[in-house]
């Protein structure tokens, strides 16, 4: 009988007779170790992308429904409030709050003469950072650039007691009018109307690459929500 020198056939025949154990090398556990470590890897930074943008988009419609509570307030109880924004941390991450305050006599005046009262619990956002204009103006299709002026231009804020923070300004100002348009508190007290006041967010720590924005339409108040 002619004989096999196949390695493959050798080491098949040495465990089927009990001869041997066929099992791994050292050289080969590594490089599957070696796969497993790339493959999880990447994996993970994909899932923590993932979970970035689904955090990032979740806090732009919060923000988004909390403007719509602020400009139906503004309507129904034939009044102003206003909108502001108090950047901070917690637990050493980027959060910012949403303080929403409302007019106690009816007046445009009443937040500079510190006439106003909280209309809703303040809303934290978290692991975000306020954006700059320039971080979605040009960056985010649909976004209205031509018309557009950042909550940052407001020029009057307003403080209000934060849990665990104390006594904190809010800037970045959103007023609502009784009509519901929208509109920018002035150093002088007076509201400027605005064709689109937006609000942008980043993403904290990539907040280079992921930025989402709220745009608020002057005279009809419509909330819009962009993201890349």
């Amino acid at each position: 009988m002619a004989q096999i020198n196949n390695p493959l056939f050798s080491r098949l025949t040495r465990k089927s007779s009990g001869q041997g154990k066929a099992g791994f090398t050292l050289v080969e556990l590594l490089c599957v170790l070696a796969i497993m470590s790339i493959v999880m890897a990447t994996s993970w930074s994909s899932l923590a992308g993932l979970m970035t943008g689904s955090s990032l988009t979740n806090n732009a419609y919060n923000l988004g429904g909390l403007v719509q509570q602020a400009k139906t307030a503004a309507m129904t109880q034939n009044t102003y409030v206003w909108l502001g924004f108090y950047s901070y941390t917690i637990n050493g991450a980027p959060a910012v709050a949403v303080a929403t305050v409302t007019s106690k006599s009816g007046l445009a005046t009443d937040l500079q003469n510190n006439n106003y009262q909280v209309l809703v619990h303040p809303l934290t956002l978290k692991n975000v950072v306020l954006a700059q204009s320039t971080d979605y103006i040009n960056k985010l299709p649909g976004v209205d650039n031509t018309n557009n002026a950042d909550a940052s231009q407001s020029a009057y804020p307003f403080q209000l007691n934060l849990p665990g923070q104390g006594v904190v300004t809010f800037s970045d100002v959103i007023a609502f009018s009784p009509d519901g348009s929208v509109n920018l508190p002035q150093s002088d007290g007076s509201l400027l109307l605005e064709q689109c006041v937006g609000v942008g967010l980043d993403a904290s720590p990539s907040k280079t690459t992921q930025t989402v924005a709220v745009q608020i339409h002057g005279l009809s108040g419509q909330v819009s929500i962009f993201q890349q």
